[in-house]
């Protein structure tokens, strides 16, 4: 009897342990595989048949890849409740430098990729410096060294910026299948860093109450240089790709890299909302997914410039209401709805 009971324990654990690994990838994929299955209809219908092809995720795989390294690099920092401008200024300016350089040197990738890397994390520990021995805000010590880091770039090879386009050697990074080593790179670090370093678990403890996180003996300042370390390796990795997708100008107006940088922090609040299912790095990749893929129908049915307007609006109302619907506020309002719900259960009584 009492076995009979013990395997039907046993079985009624499996089956809610397969529910578990169900609901899981159904949480993971149901964004991404609802946007393909709508933007393909939608492309279908207006004779756009390449939507869904394998060229098509040729091209697409680089934009995911810009679009996840960069918001791994911001959501680094957000994770550790820092809002962080200055990535983009960093990446511009490492892009010219490591651009330059390698194009004089036979147009040698592997050496753009390490200057990438390098000029990174240098520049981002500058910030950290900064920030953690400056005793400023965060947002002005990044505001102070993004406007630094773009009034340098005007400076440099007489302001000519850096035209790698044409480059067909260092763009391999920027086309597939030399893609997936910037992009696989950044996952791994990501994760690295999170799973593996001391600081990215403190990490937690420094988003929720950095006072009581202090208290208890956490090095603030450590904590942000490091973490600074791999924000940095996350855009340079961003960096191999982004440097080759257009011209990169010289900074000619003050925060112009803030713009270009937090187009891509969408896949942060979906990669953390999607956390609970498959983890941040992996998240982060299922949102980029997602927008690329809204982004890239509706340009193929619209004009690009209206294309890429439309998309614009939609990312916006798509953050209004995520926000609302993942954040306090949302739980104020689920709340305020099933208190709702009692009340006319009891009135029902």
């Amino acid at each position: 009897m009492q076995v009979k009971q013990n395997s039907k324990g046993g079985q009624r654990n499996l089956m809610k342990k397969k529910m578990g690994i169900g609901k899981r990838i159904l949480g993971t994929l149901i964004l991404p595989v609802l946007m393909f299955l709508i933007m393909m209809a939608v492309c279908w219908a207006n004779g756009k048949t390449y939507y869904g092809t394998v060229d098509m995720w040729k091209t697409l795989i680089v934009n995911i890849t810009i679009s996840t390294t960069c918001a791994m690099g911001i959501g680094l920092q957000f994770n550790n409740g820092r809002f962080d401008f200055s990535g983009g200024a960093v990446m511009l300016l490492a892009a010219i430098i490591g651009g330059n350089i390698a194009k004089n040197m036979n147009s040698n990738v592997v050496l753009f990729a390490v200057l990438c890397i390098v000029l990174c994390t240098l520049l981002s520990v500058g910030v950290a410096v900064l920030y953690a021995y400056g005793r400023l805000p965060v947002a002005i010590s990044t505001i102070t060294m993004a406007l630094i880091y773009e009034a340098v770039t005007p400076l440099l090879y007489n302001g000519a910026g850096v035209n790698l386009i044409a480059d067909m050697e260092i763009k391999k990074l920027a086309l597939f299948p030399g893609v997936l080593i910037p992009f696989i790179l950044a996952i791994v670090i990501y994760e690295f860093y999170k799973r593996f370093t001391l600081t990215g678990k403190q990490s937690e403890l420094l988003k929720n109450n950095q006072g009581a996180a202090v208290d208890i003996g956490i090095n603030e300042k450590k904590n942000v240089i490091l973490s600074y370390v791999f924000s940095g390796l996350l855009f340079g990795c961003a960096t191999m790709v982004w440097a080759s997708s257009t011209i990169k100008s010289a900074s000619f107006t003050s925060l112009s890299t803030v713009s270009d940088l937090f187009t891509n922090i969408l896949p942060v609040f979906i990669g953390l909302a999607l956390s609970k299912y498959c983890g941040e790095a992996i998240g982060t990749v299922m949102g980029a997914v997602t927008l690329n893929l809204m982004s890239y129908g509706l340009q193929a049915v619209l004009s690009a410039e209206l294309g890429s307007a439309v998309s614009m609006v939609i990312t916006g109302v798509f953050v209004f209401v995520f926000n609302i619907i993942t954040t306090p506020y949302g739980s104020i309002i689920t709340a305020w709805f099933e208190a709702r719900k009692r009340k006319g259960e009891l009135k029902k009584v």
